[in-house]
């Protein structure tokens, strides 16, 4: 468990512990805490592409890779307790991980020749994106009868990136060496944090008083800058988030 998601856990438990003692005070309908419980799917792509350069046989060439941050699936839990009438503070803990494949295209320097470069390119496989957000929520409800309750939030998010970049490659080559080859990629975990936002809309059908299931759709963005190999290298992170699960209030 990162020390990011202990934070928010902490975070969490906090708000819902001083639930009961906001609750004496409000004494309103919706005056109660919950818990939402989400598995989802983030439909949002961004790809990246990098420039890089390397030094080869007392020349300099370069390479280009590209990532391709796919769609996948999210998971998400928050809770929260309100303050005043129908309005409420919560927070909540959103992660999503997913495989990004990788396309490299380089120039390597000829160990003979200056200015005759050899294209090299190559898939890459097993590389891996997560992002963690952290959303910080002011809340609307609306109970519409006894069952059903409606949500509208938004407010400041925090998110944190990692991403396994390439630094570097190898090839291969025989005499004459006007051709190379792909070879394999060497990677570092690149990660950076920002700032965002997020907004978005909640309806949960309750069985029980306490017990329901409900559906939850986010709009989450933030870009950030993720060290790499002693630069910077922007990502976007968050999207479209759309999901569903458990509801729990009291």
């Amino acid at each position: 468990m990162t020390r990011l998601l202990q934070t928010t856990l902490i975070v969490l438990l906090a708000t819902l512990g001083a639930a009961p003692a906001v609750f004496a005070q409000v004494g309103t309908l919706g005056g109660r805490g919950f818990i939402l419980v989400n598995g989802g799917y983030q439909t949002a792509t961004h790809d990246l592409e990098r420039v890089s350069t390397l030094r080869a046989n007392v020349e300099d060439g370069s390479f280009t890779t590209e990532y391709e941050v796919k769609s996948g699936p999210s998971f998400d839990v928050a809770g929260g307790a309100n303050v005043w009438r129908r309005l409420a503070v919560g927070v909540g803990v959103t992660r999503f991980s997913h495989s990004t494949p990788s396309t490299l295209n380089g120039s390597v320097p000829h160990p003979f020749f200056f200015n005759r470069p050899r294209s090299v390119s190559g898939d890459i496989a097993g590389l891996k994106r997560e992002e963690l957000a952290i959303h910080v929520e002011a809340i609307a409800t609306a109970p519409i009868g006894r069952r059903l309750q409606v949500m509208a939030f938004g407010g400041p998010s925090f998110f944190r990136v990692k991403q396994d970049m390439v630094t570097t490659f190898t090839w291969a080559e025989t005499y004459p060496f006007d051709d190379a080859s792909f070879g394999s990629a060497t990677t570092v975990d690149a990660d950076g944090s920002k700032l965002g936002f997020n907004v978005g809309a909640d309806v949960g059908y309750f069985f029980t008083r306490q017990v329901g299931v409900g559906g939850t759709i986010r709009f989450a963005r933030a870009t950030v800058e993720m060290d790499v190999a002693g630069g910077t290298q922007k990502a976007k992170a968050g999207g479209l988030q759309a999901g569903g699960g458990l509801r729990l209030r009291f």
